[in-house]
């Protein structure tokens, strides 16, 4: 059987090219590029979206957007990256399953060389307690909460908060480090649910059982 009929690829061909590593690791760069994408793009939009619907509905926020980004960015990174990554239940790439690698050594990278530093020349001359505090303080920066960040009036009074608040260095931080990571994670996960599940053609049964129901059986 010919491999391409009339300028389409044949089953067998893709299937052959699906199964060749060099095929998938081509699409590897694709993959981690959408997870970065969502992370500086989606997240900051779902969060300013989330925040003013809340608004629209009366819900009490008395936090900045800044800080309601800082504070929930597992949800609002986690969440779109995951949805997203049930794209790989029709293209069937097994390198999408591993696209958190990258981010989380980077994040353990600035996790290990992460230093705050030093109250008084005292301490850091004669105190170990930096280095006992070491892994706490690293702990802090890239995984805790507690964010205390004002809303901004205008650009010049951003960057006097970007300058004086340690919690939006901090926030910041967390967007460039950790929510690449957490993305990383919703992404491969629904990634390797769809290698082994028939995601897409259960999820357009049940559409077509929702429309035969809504509009009756065709004629």
């Amino acid at each position: 059987m010919e491999a391409e009929t009339n300028g389409t690829v044949q089953p067998e061909t893709r299937m052959t090219k699906l199964a060749d590593p060099r095929w998938q690791l081509l699409w590897f760069l694709p993959h981690l590029a959408a997870v970065y994408g969502i992370v500086h793009f989606c997240t900051p939009w779902l969060a300013g979206w989330t925040k003013r619907a809340l608004f629209f509905l009366q819900v009490p926020t008395s936090s900045g957007s800044f800080q309601f980004l800082f504070s929930h960015i597992l949800a609002f990174s986690f969440v779109p990256a995951f949805f997203t990554g049930f794209v790989n239940a029709r293209l069937k790439h097994r390198v999408a399953q591993f696209v958190w690698i990258v981010p989380t050594v980077i994040l353990a990278y600035k996790f290990l060389v992460f230093s705050a530093p030093p109250k008084s020349v005292f301490q850091s001359t004669f105190s170990l307690a930096p280095y006992r505090n070491q892994f706490s303080l690293a702990f802090h920066q890239y995984f805790g909460g507690g964010f205390l960040i004002r809303e901004f009036q205008d650009w010049a009074d951003f960057w006097s908060i970007v300058r004086t608040n340690p919690d939006m260095t901090r926030g910041m931080a967390q967007l460039s480090y950790t929510a690449p990571f957490y993305a990383g994670v919703g992404y491969s996960l629904a990634a390797w649910i769809g290698l082994r599940t028939e995601l897409h053609r259960m999820v357009a049964e049940r559409v077509k059982q929702w429309e035969q129901w809504k509009f009756g059986q065709p004629q």
